[in-house]
């Protein structure tokens, strides 16, 4: 069984990953950065003598201050509704 081709153009997929990644603005680096946090966490504590327990307090730490910089120290500013 062959595949039909519908006329597109391929994409590369690496050059599709450069274009995502080059539209994410700060806030999206910051909310990414929190599940990236605990999944270190996760690693650290598996890895290391860390405990879990303190291993997600930190990502914890971590997670919230990158809410908190995203939502009250370095707001989004309102450019204007057209």
């Amino acid at each position: 069984m062959h595949e039909k081709h519908t006329g597109r153009p391929e994409r590369d997929p690496f050059e599709s990953l450069v274009n995502v990644l080059a539209a994410a603005n700060r806030y999206d680096i910051l909310l990414a950065l929190v599940p990236i946090a605990f999944a270190g966490a996760l690693v650290v504590a598996n890895v290391t003598s860390v405990s879990l327990v303190q291993a997600m307090f930190a990502a914890a730490l971590v997670g919230g201050f990158a809410i908190a910089d995203a939502c009250y120290w370095n707001p989004p500013i309102d450019q204007g509704t057209p």
